[in-house]
Parts: structure tokens; C-alpha cells; sequence
């Protein structure tokens, strides 16, 4: 492993005092529990919460002046209630009623926090030998520590409702006059001061004094003025103002500049929202393609949120959509293990020790113009201490372990799905000259659904390095299904990209919806337009769903204009070839919610319509107003049960309408395949099948069913390779272990064995470099005594698009596979 950053995360609560005794310990203990890891690293950042940025606000130039910390377990600026229609139960909701994790905190000075600062990098330094960063944060929000900068004498800049009216700052605001001095305004702040510039100089001076390297701007500041939710100046969840997208684009740019002008040479990474830069662009206007182009902002991380409202798919479509294209070398990934604010450590409580926020994620690889898999080079931990300013050294020894396996197994390849990402078209489709942010949001918020349900979807592209890589190396792509939404088809320079794809006897799926779609996609998808539906509808398949029980899943959905570009609009044209999958119909209107066709020269291709799970009303706030699963079909499932034309094939078998279905990303590495699953429920079945056969998981019994699939119970989280596939018509139970050394001629860690097999087609995808030194034995469960009784048998060898297999027909019995020295 080797990374470029380690961030280590630390609020000031382990400080429980101002003494020098008490910094130097804290500083020790963090740097020496998360050594294992940090010597991988280039460079090891320690980012501090201190407050919520307000520190950075208030700041007089006086080192001798105090400022309010992070000392309450809760929202420091709580959530207003009236405490006299509360019960005593009800006052331990640390939302409205915070507490301080120790009694009588005592303030702190900006020369402590210099000296501190001083201090991390002195013992940093000692520890590891490696150069030390220190951050600075400012987070927009009432939750950390109290701010009467925000929510007393400035509280014009709080425009946006996150947790209640008035509650966040918003990077578009301007200031009102104030007389009182500041270190980047010695003579008060005149009226009509942006944010940026009084965030910018204060920063400025606040670095210039204390020794801060960068700033870290949190929970999304600079991305939009509602970044919890998915209302922002173009949307308001009832309809689109696709009018004021110019203007917002330009109120946000004007912040970065601002900022930018205000403390020259600044070093910003970001948080980013909870949701996708398609999101972001379509509800906001967010301008960043200029972010990434002209400010080289680090790339926003990945949403802590999963670990909140289990949401991966959210969060694995939202970080892919951020490093679709990168501003430099920077691809952080972020970890949450403990919380300093609230009381709960993800780790221990909400993840209960199981890595499934991990493995998935770090299967994420985007795919550059020349071809290369790039994974993260940089790893944060939120946060190195707990709520109680405690740093358990539990959590660096569980978690540094899952590190090592992740980044050893990394993606060296695409997957098996590749995401066409139109990340400049965009910002030109709501921003350009016949603005349409409905489109944008509807293909970004469908997507990240689909990969909720199950679709295994973890390798980006965006559409500017496809087309080069394409017009380069033709084939460079042919191993992975593009998924392609429509509105990537806007731009003619991508057609040609996208038509050598299709020449190339590959398969593709389109998402989102036809409206604007241009004539030569209508006339491979033989779709057209009519008259949209919405409401309440009825969709029926012709293919095979998820098994509920003795239930079958509902039939009923609800479209909503604003979800989807007008509604459903989509049928076949006259004497279509193409295979309808689903239809959404409404008394005696039909249109179609998917379809496949396979043509002349053996591409595949298939269309989903992006249809958002969407319940039957939509409610006041910024949240989206989800269906009822027990009584709604999940629409997003439809991508992953179109997959199964193409050969990919996962389907689930719960017990409950609503149960929640394993989340699955499928990585790369050593010509091997990686299946890393979340399993909310491990009541729930999955059956799984692929162009080459069942899939047998190393280290792992698998049944294999009459139709052929492999059937699993996966555990909460599962992290396992996969170098074998079968064709197998004789239900069996597969077991396949990985073999110890046994004799000195083989590799140590190489060797599989596999038992179970009946009349059997394998496939054993080998190690990279090793196809001459391979070692192919059928064996007795005796391992040592029974191979060297064995001839070793001769493979057919096939060449994939996926990689090179090793291929042996009408087997029985048991098998090794052997990499000779």
C-alpha cells in the first residue's frame, strides 16, 4: 500500500486542559496508535475541529484572545424547543439539548492553539519522519460549538433550513456592517462583505499567525445553499427554475473568487454534499467544471451519511460522480469511526465492527484518458477521537487491517460495469442556452438508486476521457458493460466514442428518458415520443424479479413530472425488433420502462427509463419523499434485472416485501474478481450467474441450484475473490478454499481448491503472468497425498474481453489450481 495523505481527524475534546503535559500525550498516543498506516504515507495531515469555524470568524489578531470550543456532546446551537413541554426523558435529545462532555470547560487562546498546532507537527515529525500538515476547518452549520458570530451578530448570512429555519450559512450571503475589529478587517466589516472574502482574510490572517497548512470547508459550503437535501435556488421539489441557473451559478462562483482573492495561495478540500456533482449542478447550478479547472479544489470526499441512513448507493454514485474527473493527483477517501459531536462511534455501534461502509467503496476506481484504473491515494479518519475526546486504540487495530486488504486488492482493471460520467455536459445542459436541470437530476438521482438496489456499478469514466480513449485504443473498454445515460448522446463530439463502442460487438445500457435525446439514439433504441403519463401507475415485466415469499412484489409506481422530464413518454416505433422488458400503463396508455435488443453485429443494448422511487405525495422540506416499499415497486431494480440479458444476473429472494436487499460492487484485481456485498438483511438470498457461470467465492461454500446460479447468504459485509466460474446443470455444493503451500515448487498464497463439481464446464481466470506456470490437478479431499497421484490435466485456454481462463470441460470431482515457482 502506498498512499500520498493520511488524514487523521481530531477535535479538541481529547485536550481536556490547556497544559502542555496534556498536549504533548494526546499527540503522542495519535501519531504512535495510527503508525501501521501512516508509513505508507507521503505525508500524514492532522485536520482539527476545533470549533465550527467561528474561530475563524471571531478572530482579532490577538493571540491572547479566547475562543469558544467544541466541548458539547449535541448541537451546540440547538435546534429551538420549548424546554416546558418537554419531559425529562425527552431533555436527553442532545438536538435540543446539549451537553458538555466535561464539567466547566474552560476557554482556550489563539496562543494555545498556535502552540498546539506547533506542537502536532514537532511530535508528528519525531514519530513518524514524515512532513506534517495541520488543517483548519469551518463548517456552516449550528452543530459543533456555539457561534453568536452566526446566530447572534451576523445572522443575515444564515439563509439555508438544514436543520431549521435560518440554521446554515450559505456561501452566497453578504454581511451586514459591524464596528468591531477583526484580524482581516481591523476597521469592521463594511456592509455587503461576501462570505468569501470575510471567510478568506480572517483564514488568511488566522494561518499567517497560528501555522494552519489548508482549510477544509464542511458539509458541502461552496456546493449549493441546501446541501442536505435536494431543494437548492433551481428546484424547490415541485418544479424546476431552470431561469436562474445562469444567475446561481454566477452567486456561487463569486464565492470561490471572493475566497480565492482573499487569501491568495490557499489550500481548500472539500466535503462536498450528501449528494452527486449531478444533484449539486441541477439544483444548484454548482459550477464545478471552474471549481476542478480554475480553482483545483480537492475533489469532494465521500458522504459520511451511509452510516447515518444506510444509503451506499447514494453514496458510492456521488463520489464516483465527483472523481469522474479529478483537478490534480488528489482521490481522497474518508472513513467514519467515531464522532466527536454526537454520541456514537460508526465503527463500534452503527458499522458493529463489520467493514461494509469499506470494502464496497474502496472497489471504486475511475478510469483515465489513457486507459489507467486510478484508485484513492489518500485516506481520512473521521474522527482519530471519539465524543468523549477518548482514542480508543481498538479502532486503529480493527481498521487498519480492512485498509490493508482493501488497498492490497485494489481495482488494477474496470469492472464488470463501466459508467459513462457527462460530467462538462452538465453544467452546459443547466447552464447553456436551453437550460434543463430536470434532465440532469433525473438520470444523477436514478442512478444512485440503482446501485442501492444492487446494481453492481463501482468504475467511472467521464464522457471527455472516454472519447479520447476510445479514438485511441478501441478495445481498450470491451471487458465492461457502458452504462450510459441519455443526456451523455446531448453532445455530438461523444457520438463517435460511443458508436466504436458499439462496433466492437459490446453491450450497453442507456438510462433516463428520451425527451431531447437526439434521432440517431431513438433509432438504435427504435423508441419515440408521445404524450407522457404521470400519476399513479401500473408496471408489469417480462423478466424475472426478486422472490419475495409467497408475495409478489407490488405493481404499483408514481411518476412525478419533475422526476421525470414530463413523465413517461417512450414507446416502440412501428415493427421494432427491439424486446420490451417492462411497461408502465395507465388505463389504456402503455409505455415502455425498459427494453433490450441485440444488434446485427452481436452488440447488446438495452434502455431503462429512469423513474425515481418515488411515494404518492410530495411533502414540505428538502428530503425526497421515498415510495412505501411494501406497497411501491422499487423501479430502481430495473437496471439490475436488465443486466441479467447481458448474462450478469442477481436476484434475491427475501421474506419480507420491504426488506432491504444486499448492496454489491464487483472490483478488479490480479485478473481476479472481487465481490464486495453489504447485506442489511442477512435473512435475504441472493441467486448469482454471469457470462462465464456460477461464480464460486474463495473461501466460501456455494450452492449451485438447478438453473445453474450460485446461491449465497451473505454475511452484514463480505469482501471476497472470485478467480472461478461454472456451468453446472446437477445442483452441488461448491467448496473452494485457498490451499496451503503443501510442496516448496508452488507459490505460497497462489494455490486454490475446489470440491464439489459434476459434469462441469470451469473457467479459472489466472493470476497475470502466470498462464505458462500454472498447475491444473484433480485430487481426493486429501490435498498432499492424492496430487502427486495425479497427472496434471490440460485447459482449453479462451481469451475474454474480461481477461485470460483456463477452461476445463465435463469435469467431476475436485480440482487445484497451482502457480509453480
Amino acid at each position: 500500500m502506498k498512499l500520498k495523505n493520511v488524514t487523521l481527524e481530531l477535535s479538541s475534546k481529547p485536550f481536556r486542559d490547556d497544559s502542555d503535559e496534556t498536549m504533548r500525550s494526546v499527540c503522542t498516543k495519535l501519531f504512535t496508535q495510527w503508525h501501521d498506516l501512516t508509513k505508507n504515507a507521503d505525508v500524514i495531515s492532522v485536520m482539527l475541529w476545533l470549533a465550527d469555524g467561528s474561530e475563524i470568524l471571531n478572530y482579532s489578531g490577538d493571540l491572547n484572545q479566547t475562543f469558544e470550543w467544541a466541548y458539547w456532546c449535541g448541537c451546540a446551537n440547538p435546534v429551538p424547543i420549548d424546554p416546558e413541554k418537554c419531559t425529562e426523558r425527552q431533555k436527553r435529545n442532545t438536538h435540543h439539548f446539549p451537553k458538555p462532555y466535561i464539567e466547566n470547560p474552560q476557554p482556550r487562546t489563539y496562543a494555545w492553539l498556535k502552540k498546539l498546532v506547533t506542537t502536532i507537527k514537532e511530535i508528528g515529525t519525531q514519530i513518524t519522519g514524515k512532513p506534517i500538515r495541520v488543517g483548519e476547518t469551518y463548517d456552516n452549520g449550528p452543530e459543533f460549538a456555539i457561534s453568536e458570530f452566526k446566530y447572534k451578530k451576523h445572522r443575515e448570512i444564515c439563509q439555508g433550513h438544514t436543520m431549521y429555519a435560518n440554521s446554515v450559512v450559505t456561501c452566497t450571503a453578504t454581511l451586514n456592517a459591524d464596528q468591531e475589529p477583526y484580524a482581516g478587517f481591523p476597521n469592521g466589516i463594511p456592509k455587503g462583505t461576501s462570505v468569501g472574502t470575510f471567510l478568506g482574510k480572517q483564514y488568511a490572517a488566522l494561518a499567517k499567525d497560528v501555522g494552519f497548512d489548508y482549510l477544509w470547508l464542511s458539509n458541502g459550503m461552496g456546493f449549493g445553499t441546501e446541501t442536505w437535501g435536494i431543494t437548492g435556488m433551481l428546484f424547490d421539489k415541485k418544479q424546476f427554475y431552470p431561469e436562474k441557473a445562469a444567475q446561481a451559478a454566477e452567486l456561487m462562483l463569486g464565492f470561490w473568487r471572493d475566497l480565492y482573492k482573499a487569501a491568495p495561495g490557499i489550500v481548500i478540500e472539500t466535503r462536498g454534499s450528501n449528494f452527486s456533482a449531478g444533484v449539486e449542478i441541477s439544483t444548484d447550478a454548482c459550477p464545478l467544471k471552474e471549481l476542478y479547472e480554475d480553482f483545483k479544489i480537492a475533489p469532494p470526499v465521500n458522504s459520511p451519511w451511509a452510516a447515518l441512513n444506510f444509503n451506499t448507493g447514494l453514496e458510492i454514485a456521488a463520489w464516483m460522480s465527483h472523481v469522474a474527473e479529478l483537478p490534480d493527483h488528489r482521490f481522497p477517501f474518508r472513513f467514519y469511526i467515531h464522532d466527536p459531536w454526537f454520541a456514537n462511534s460508526p465503527w463500534l455501534d452503527r458499522y458493529g465492527r463489520e467493514p461494509w461502509d469499506l470494502y464496497p467503496l474502496l472497489a471504486v476506481s475511475r478510469i483515465d484518458q489513457d486507459g489507467n484504473t486510478q484508485i484513492p491515494n489518500s485516506v481520512a479518519f473521521l474522527s482519530a477521537d471519539d465524543t468523549w475526546g477518548r482514542l480508543p486504540d481498538q479502532v486503529p487495530r480493527e481498521v487498519i487491517p480492512h485498509l490493508y486488504e482493501a488497498f492490497n486488492t485494489a481495482p488494477d482493471q474496470p469492472g464488470p460495469l463501466l459508467w459513462l460520467y457527462p460530467f462538462d455536459e452538465y453544467s452546459q445542459i443547466v447552464r447553456g442556452d436551453n437550460p434543463r436541470p430536470d434532465v440532469v437530476f433525473s438520470e444523477d438521482m436514478f442512478i444512485g438508486e440503482c446501485i442501492q438496489e444492487g446494481t453492481p456499478l463501482n468504475t467511472v469514466i467521464s464522457t471527455g476521457n472516454f472519447r479520447k480513449l476510445i479514438s485511441e485504443k478501441p478495445h481498450a473498454l470491451d471487458g465492461s458493460i457502458l452504462i450510459v445515460p441519455i443526456s451523455a448522446t446531448f453532445n455530438p463530439s461523444n457520438k463517435q466514442a460511443i458508436e466504436t463502442f458499439i462496433a466492437n460487438k459490446t453491450k450497453l445500457i442507456f438510462y433516463g428518458n428520451l425527451q431531447g435525446a437526439p434521432d440517431w439514439l431513438k433509432n438504435l433504441l427504435q423508441l419515440q415520443e408521445t404524450m407522457p403519463i404521470t400519476g399513479k401507475i401500473d408496471l408489469k415485466t417480462s423478466i424475472n424479479l426478486d422472490k419475495t415469499g409467497d408475495v409478489p412484489l407490488p405493481t404499483t409506481a408514481f411518476v412525478f413530472p419533475q422526476h421525470s422530464c414530463g413523465g413517461i413518454c417512450e414507446i416502440l416505433i412501428p415493427n421494432a425488433k427491439a424486446t420490451p422488458l417492462a411497461f408502465a400503463t395507465q388505463g389504456q396508455e402503455t409505455r415502455i420502462a425498459a427494453l433490450a435488443r441485440t444488434l446485427d453485429n452481436g452488440t447488446q443494448i438495452a434502455f431503462v427509463k429512469a423513474l425515481l422511487p418515488a411515494g404518492d405525495t410530495i411533502r414540505p422540506g428538502r428530503a425526497f419523499d421515498y415510495a412505501d416499499k411494501k406497497n411501491t415497486f422499487p423501479t430502481p431494480r430495473l437496471l439490475r434485472h436488465v443486466l441479467g440479458q447481458f448474462g450478469w444476473s442477481i436476484k434475491c429472494k427475501a421474506y419480507e416485501v420491504d426488506d432491504l436487499l444486499p448492496r454489491t460492487t464487483i472490483s478488479r484485481n490480479d485478473n481476479a474478481f472481487f465481490f464486495n456485498i453489504y447485506a442489511p438483511n442477512t435473512t435475504v438470498e441472493m441467486a448469482v450467474n454471469t457470462p462465464w457461470g456460477a461464480p464460486i467465492l474463495t473461501e466460501m461454500n456455494t450452492r449451485l441450484d438447478s438453473d445453474g446460479n450460485a446461491i449465497w447468504h451473505p454475511n452484514r459485509a463480505e469482501h471476497r475473490e472470485c478467480r472461478l466460474f461454472v456451468k453446472q446443470k446437477t445442483p452441488s455444493t461448491i467448496t473452494a478454499k485457498i490451499a496451503h503451500q503443501g510442496f516448496p515448487e508452488y507459490h505460497d498464497s497462489k494455490k486454490r481448491s475446489y470440491y464439489g463439481f459434476i459434469d462441469a464446464e470451469i473457467r479459472f481466470f489466472v493470476p497475470k503472468g502466470y498462464e505458462n506456470k500454472i498447475e491444473i490437478v484433480p485430487h481426493s479431499s486429501s490435498w498432499e497425498g492424492s496430487i502427486l497421484n495425479s497427472d496434471p490435466l490440460v485447459p482449453r485456454w479462451e481469451e475474454t474481453s474480461s481477461g485470460l481462463c483456463a477452461v476445463l470441460e465435463n469435469f467431476t470431482g475436485s480440482v487445484a489450481f497451482g502457480i509453480l515457482k
